[in-house]
């Protein structure tokens, strides 16, 4: 099968034609126009980047989520460019993710198959709510360039509440999206945070600390995950104190646009200690 045309529909249609001549079905619809979409915006071998169409990017940015149990319901329906954006933004989600990628491209190979007892729920039930979470975070953040394997949710790392006056230092990479701390933070105690070293948000800029530029571009961020939901960010910068509204987990990360993360170096290390009641 060969397609010449590289224009958006074309793309679309060419990987459902393959997909009918290669395993005689493309799927059930979510997977089927979810990935038909990634072909659409495919535009290098090896990019994981987001490059899609900004009407789609707004719409995706500007909505709440439907339950994945509803996205990915199995049978036919006809709806429109709205939801071929939802599935589009899943199925990227899913193949790009190094949390799920591996077991998503096992289910692919299942549905095209016509595996018996094969669906989202059969493969990724157990991991529902984690997936839920990543994909409200990638919609909100959404634009071209985003990268999703450099802004996956760290799952694995454990957390723990430490001793008042001892100082734990976690190191921050410039490239990445939140990065786990492994503290937990608890509520109404006050925290004081020092930050050293440099990084660049660009190949050609200037390193700064983690104070940032004049535009506060490469500030250190923080944020708190609890219960699957995320306190808004706040930035911190080389020096600063502050006082958690909940008890939590403390996630860092360099302040910058989230599609231009790709090319960020650098590293900066923070100095977080628990002040005295």
């Amino acid at each position: 099968m060969y397609a010449v045309a590289d224009t958006a529909t074309t793309q679309h249609e060419a990987v459902h034609a393959y997909c009918h001549q290669m395993f005689g079905s493309s799927g059930p619809v979510w997977y089927s126009e979810g990935m038909a979409e990634m072909g659409r915006y495919w535009a290098n071998d090896g990019d994981r980047s987001v490059q899609a169409d900004r009407g789609p990017i707004r719409y995706l940015r500007s909505i709440k989520p439907p339950p994945l149990k509803t996205l990915t319901r199995t049978g036919e329906t006809s709806d429109g460019w709205q939801q071929y954006a939802q599935r589009w933004a899943l199925c990227h989600l899913l193949a790009n993710n190094p949390n799920y990628g591996q077991r998503f491209r096992t289910l692919g190979f299942s549905l095209l198959g016509q595996r018996p007892g094969a669906s989202y729920l059969a493969f990724f039930g157990t991991m529902n709510r984690e997936i839920e979470f990543e994909y409200k975070v990638f919609l909100k953040n959404l634009e071209n360039g985003y990268r999703v394997d450099l802004c996956h949710w760290d799952w694995k790392s454990r957390f723990r509440r430490h001793r008042e006056g001892r100082t734990v230092k976690v190191k921050i990479e410039a490239g990445r999206g939140w990065q786990a701390s492994r503290i937990a933070v608890q509520a109404d105690r006050t925290y004081k945070v020092t930050a050293t070293g440099q990084w660049q948000t660009e190949a050609d800029a200037e390193p700064v600390d983690a104070d940032g530029d004049g535009q506060g571009v490469g500030r250190l961020q923080a944020v708190i995950w609890s219960d699957y939901q995320l306190t808004r960010a706040v930035e911190l910068g080389t020096k600063a104190t502050f006082k958690p509204d909940r008890d939590g987990k403390l996630f860092f990360r360099c302040g910058d646009a989230w599609g231009r993360l790709h090319d960020n170096t650098g590293r900066i290390t923070a100095s977080v200690k628990l002040e005295p009641r």
